[in-house]
């Protein structure tokens, strides 16, 4: 299993967390629902899911868990973006974005074809990464958002301080009541700001776990805000299915996509 990773350009840092390659002969484990969007470039034969064969290049923005079909040939360049930072680089509304697979061609059209054109030609990963870094830079000068509310700055802060900030508390910072607030944040960002700090409490308690590679969670859940293990339990089981015991075993802690920052 080979997963490489590269950082963007500086011009894209705001907006996109790294690149990354992962290369491997065994499948993808259980993904569970997270707050940021991959964008897939596949290398080599594309993932499917229910027998059904995704896109040469495609979007992943689970707010769901999701399973990929059994495969043994996993080789792919993803390029991860912030929480919220893919409506900079289209127009498409995010809706028609989450839980869903939308191809290169879907998003940008011709030019998303010629950019997976230019990709073939292209031998080396560090220059196919090179060619994307600079499609992305076209594509945010040509759809960034210049927005009355600064949303940019209200997800960071929901995502940083999910479990001291309040909804109400950030409708004010952000001069909204709050029905306008939710309103907005799920026209934005596909999902209400309830469910979203949900979702990103789990994913930093899974995080911490996973990385700190102990299967004993219950104090990192009680840090994260959960009220004890009954409350975390409940929470897991219905965003992903699983109880945390069923999760939480060595395949996973060796098969996951969770990483420390780069910066």
């Amino acid at each position: 299993m080979s997963r490489t990773h590269y950082k963007p350009s500086k011009y894209l840092s705001n907006y996109i967390d790294r690149y990354f390659v992962c290369s491997q002969n065994k499948g993808l484990p259980l993904i569970l629902p997270g707050t940021g969007l991959e964008l897939l470039f596949h290398l080599k034969d594309s993932l499917s899911i229910t027998n059904k064969k995704l896109g040469v290049a495609h979007t992943i923005c689970p707010r769901e868990r999701l399973l990929f079909d059994t495969t043994n040939n996993v080789n792919y360049i993803s390029v991860r973006f912030h929480s919220g930072t893919f409506r900079h680089f289209t127009n498409i509304p995010h809706k028609y974005i989450v839980n869903h697979y939308l191809t290169v061609e879907d998003i940008w059209r011709n030019e998303g074809t010629e950019l997976l054109s230019r990709l073939n030609d292209l031998s080396t990963i560090h220059k196919k990464i090179q060619l994307i870094d600079a499609f992305l830079c076209k594509q945010l000068v040509k759809n960034l958002n210049h927005e009355p509310v600064n949303w940019n700055s209200a997800i960071k802060n929901l995502y940083k301080n999910y479990n001291t900030i309040t909804l109400h508390e950030l409708a004010n910072h952000c001069n909204l009541s709050y029905r306008q607030f939710e309103r907005n944040f799920k026209q934005h960002f596909g999902i209400t700001p309830k469910k979203f700090q949900r979702i990103t409490r789990l994913q930093k308690t899974v995080k911490n776990v996973l990385l700190s590679k102990s299967k004993h969670y219950l104090h990192t859940a009680l840090d994260s805000g959960y009220y004890d293990q009954s409350h975390f339990i409940k929470e897991f089981k219905y965003f992903s299915g699983l109880t945390p015991s069923e999760y939480f075993v060595a395949e996973n802690f060796d098969n996951h996509f969770y990483y420390k920052s780069l910066k």
